[in-house]
């Protein structure tokens, strides 16, 4: 390692003289200047010359003008061509003054006469100098051009930023109103603009998770991107909102754009499901100056608006159908056990005298309070053993989880705050709010004994089933801890008296 640090900081000089005599009057004057830091080859011939400046490189060469075979000249053009920022410096007798410019025409650094080797040592350390500062100064210059370049770069990423959204690549908001009056000019008539909104995504989000949600964003603006003609404006101008800016396109052609829209809609499932993604579209189309381009997109909402009306059920009754197969899948409960709960949920309903609007509830209620449990990993729900607390964790959000889900569509909004509650206990030791008695909702308090008692006696994968009067005496040993002493008293005489035949179906 020494060695080498001590060759890396040594001068290196090759020097080109076929005087042996003058050669060693050289390599005294440069010892004695430079030594020990300098290290000297010595070469005659052209073809060595050659060679030594191809194979190695140096810090300076010194080159006699008149040479074996050759000159200084060609001596020059070979160190030009094969080591060109390497300084050259002709040492030599008298070759008179015209040779001499002419050298330094030529790309000679300096000329230095035998006979006054004093000025040598200037000669080199000036070389030396000029070329670290001719170094430095285009290690600078390129440094200064990669910043350049990295600037321009940065401010094309940043005008990008700007102008793009960042999950889907489309156009944003900014760009869209910036093409929206730049567009609106006479040679671009008729124009038209298409409104879209995506159908149940807040419903895919909260059932299947936001990763799914932003597929749903993607591939919505691959298809719209796809449907659509390079020059028109594709963007995503909200959420889950799209505007499109068509310029030279009238009515007849923009129906067609949202034809193709749809079409492709219904040829795409998302992976793991059996959704479609579907977006409802609005269009409208300005054909003179006169008309307002605000007012052509507000005709593409309210267009769009009405659609939404239409389809927007049929997308969350698909989604919903998705996510109920899914949990049943994940969960391994089966339609079998959901209809066993609504059997003694119902049961139970109708002693209680509820109205037909509660039991159609409660039926609903049955089937997908457990809807929660699409957002719990596969390992958690059938892990045979028991849950480690981090692992009850995970599985006590399934309430607030089918909470959301319920919340984001019409069609289960009436029975969301009774899956937020299907877990609370009598006793306020449930979760997740903790809620005590009759605070807790009626029907989540009937379907709670239902599922734990059809839970007590079917096979689960981290125990065997119970008996049924083995489970007849847990519901009655946690009456009023557990469970709504009152339920629980008119379930287990509902078993016991007045639906022998039901009490027989639910042991099996």
């Amino acid at each position: 390692m020494k060695n080498t640090n001590k060759e890396k900081n040594q001068l290196k000089v090759l020097l080109l003289e076929d005087s042996t005599m003058d050669a060693e009057l050289i390599v005294e004057h440069l010892r004695e200047n430079f030594n020990p830091k300098i290290c000297i080859d010595i070469v005659i011939k052209q073809e060595a010359f050659i060679e030594a400046i191809s194979k190695k490189t140096y810090d300076l060469i010194l080159a006699d003008f008149t040479l074996p075979g050759f000159d200084g000249f060609a001596a020059l053009d070979h160190a030009k061509s094969i080591c060109p920022n390497t300084p050259f410096i002709c040492v030599s007798g008298y070759i008179g003054e015209e040779v001499a410019v002419e050298l330094l025409k030529r790309g000679a650094t300096d000329y230095v006469s035998k006979d006054k080797l004093g000025r040598l040592i200037f000669a080199i350390e000036r070389a030396l100098k000029e070329t670290r500062e001719s170094i430095e100064k285009e290690k600078r210059t390129n440094e200064l051009v990669l910043a350049n370049k990295e600037l321009a770069l940065q401010n094309k990423e940043i005008l990008y930023i700007n102008h793009h959204d960042y999950l889907t690549n489309l156009y944003n908001r900014i760009y869209f109103e910036e093409e929206k009056k730049h567009l609106d000019a006479a040679r671009q008539l008729p124009i038209s603009v298409i409104i879209g909104d995506i159908n149940g995504l807040k419903l895919v989000n909260d059932g299947f998770g936001h990763c799914k949600g932003d597929e749903v964003l993607v591939t919505i603006s691959k298809i719209l991107k796809d449907c659509c003609r390079e020059k028109d404006i594709v963007a995503r101008i909200g959420g889950d909102e799209f505007g499109i800016l068509l310029p030279k396109t009238d009515s007849k052609s923009v129906k067609l754009v949202c034809a193709c829209v749809s079409d492709a809609c219904k040829d795409y499932v998302l992976d793991g499901t059996s959704i479609c993604p579907s977006i409802s579209l609005g269009h409208g189309t300005k054909y003179t100056e006169a008309e307002n381009m605000d007012n052509v997109c507000m005709v593409a909402e309210e267009s769009m608006s009405k659609h939404k009306l239409l389809e927007s059920k049929s997308a969350h009754s698909s989604i919903i159908a998705s996510i109920k197969a899914i949990m049943f899948e994940k969960s391994q409960e089966t339609e079998e056990h959901a209809e066993r709960i609504i059997q003694l949920s119902k049961a139970m309903g109708v002693a209680l005298s509820l109205s037909d609007d509660q039991l159609n509830e409660l039926e609903l209620l049955s089937t997908l309070h457990d809807i929660g449990k699409m957002g719990i990993g596969v390992d958690i729900l059938s892990k045979p053993g028991k849950l480690s607390n981090k692992e009850w964790v995970e599985m006590r959000k399934h309430p607030e989880v089918g909470y959301r889900i319920a919340q984001a569509t019409s069609e289960l909004f009436p029975i969301a705050n009774y899956i937020l509650c299907h877990h609370e206990r009598w006793d306020g030791k449930g979760y997740p709010q903790g809620l005590i008695g009759e605070k807790i909702p009626l029907l989540s308090r009937i379907v709670a004994i239902a599922d734990s008692f059809d839970a007590m006696t079917n096979d689960r994968a981290y125990r065997a089933a119970m008996t049924s009067g083995e489970a007849i005496e847990e519901i009655r040993k946690n009456s009023g801890t557990q469970f709504d002493p009152k339920i629980s008293k008119l379930f287990l005489n509902i078993l016991s008296k007045e639906n022998k035949e039901m009490y027989h179906y639910a042991r099996k």
